[in-house]
């Protein structure tokens, strides 16, 4: 089931991001997240087993954090809760952007699935555990191929 994060997952959340991140979100940035942003959550067996974080702006979306519990990952959650979150976006968002490790190829791998593609580099964004930086791979879908909306006034 895919529903709406709630106050009562922000626990059980950061703790899938921390097993997933080297500098994962605090509690607070999560309990903030509940309604500052669209946050979902999906659960398999009754048990939260990831979450998706979407800022919706004007006709676009950012995709700020998404991570699967390692327990689940490789059975294509995080594709269902990707496509199923974009979908309850209530800005029909013309086009969504993300930022991902140049080493996280999974991710990568969903994203492109997910029809994203890459459309430029963030050269040293992210910071590694051990003091080196890593590139963000930029990746943007489009959600419309009514191209010619995009251009009305």
């Amino acid at each position: 089931m895919i529903r709406l994060m709630q106050a009562a997952d922000v626990e059980v959340v950061a703790k899938i991001e921390k097993s997933v991140q080297s500098h994962p979100w605090t509690l607070k940035q999560f309990e903030d997240a509940v309604t500052a942003y669209q946050s979902t959550v999906i659960e398999v067996q009754g048990q939260v087993a990831g979450f998706c974080i979407l800022q919706p702006v004007l006709d676009e979306a950012n995709l700020l954090l998404m991570a699967i519990d390692p327990a689940q990952q490789g059975q294509g959650l995080g594709y269902q809760l990707l496509e199923a979150s974009v979908v309850m976006l209530k800005n029909n968002p013309v086009q969504i952007f993300l930022e991902v490790r140049e080493s996280n190829q999974a991710a990568i791998k969903l994203y492109e699935k997910s029809g994203f593609h890459q459309i430029d580099l963030r050269k040293n964004y992210y910071p590694n555990a051990n003091g080196s930086r890593e590139h963000a791979i930029i990746m943007v879908k489009a959600c419309t191929d009514d191209f010619a909306s995009l251009f009305k006034s």
